[in-house]
């Protein structure tokens, strides 16, 4: 497993994935690059594979390039490895043979996800959720650590936590107790997609969430929006359901692998 020092190092490998029946579940861009070569990217080739490695601290999350006929290989590592297999219904059977192939060295599929997208459209803007601000950085941190799986919760890096605060893009609820609600999210061109909703346990059922996502939906002008929920978590399932999101086709699964376990 190579360290990558600067983007150089990689543009013209990653040009030559991009050929027909390669398999990949990479969507990084340039500035991703930037961002996670700083934060710690590696990478190493197999047989007709190209697996990246991002940092996170206590594992690693991995993207990969699968040209036909690959024949996959691990770099030894004493972190557990998450991968998310994300598709549309036209290459679920490809996906399905990609994981597969990493299940038979030793993943194992540790949960699915569903996206739903909600048309664009107006949304009442009086709510009892504000805008989080930069200072509000280690409460989010830790509200989030808290409810969100360290391996599979996709949590954001310090770094993209603090430009997501700068950029006005989390919206939280409080009482006398702290932070008591959550949602983050991110706004590209096309749409915008919900990171992250979480109410703290002690005031679920109160409505909070309906709070957090009229915010959202007002601070983004009821612009197109998207969110990936765990596939047979029915209160979330029916949260979104209730509020205009529909599943539009897309698909994952969430493998991890731990090479301790998988020793024999």
């Amino acid at each position: 497993m190579r360290k990558i020092e600067n983007f150089a190092q990689i543009s013209d490998l990653l040009n030559a994935q991009l050929k027909r029946g390669v398999i990949t579940n990479n969507f990084l861009r340039g500035d991703d690059y930037t961002r996670e070569i700083a934060n710690g990217l590696y990478i190493h080739e197999a047989g007709g594979a190209l697996l990246l490695f991002r940092e996170r601290g206590d594992h690693l999350v991995m993207t990969f390039y699968l040209h036909p006929n690959a024949v996959l290989s691990l770099p030894e590592t004493d972190r557990p490895v998450v991968t998310e297999l994300s598709c549309r219904a036209k290459d679920a059977d490809a996906m399905a043979n990609a994981a597969e192939q990493f299940c038979a060295l030793g993943f194992r599929e540790v949960l699915r996800r569903t996206r739903r997208t909600r048309k664009p459209e107006a949304f009442p803007v009086e709510t009892t959720a504000v805008p989080a601000k930069p200072e509000d950085f280690e409460d989010i941190s830790r509200f989030l650590s808290e409810h969100f799986s360290a391996l599979t919760g996709c949590l954001p890096t310090a770094d993209d936590l603090r430009e997501n605060l700068e950029d006005g893009h989390t919206v939280i609820t409080r009482d006398e107790k702290g932070v008591s609600g959550v949602l983050h999210f991110a706004v590209s061109r096309a749409s915008t997609e919900i990171r992250h909703l979480a109410v703290r346990a002690d005031c679920r059922g109160k409505g909070l969430a309906g709070e957090l996502l009229t915010a959202y939906l007002a601070a983004t002008d009821g612009a197109k929006s998207q969110v990936w929920a765990r596939t047979g978590n029915a209160p979330a399932e029916h949260f979104y359901e209730q509020h205009g999101y529909r599943p539009d086709g897309w698909t994952s699964a969430v493998l991890q692998y731990n090479q301790r376990r998988n020793r024999p």
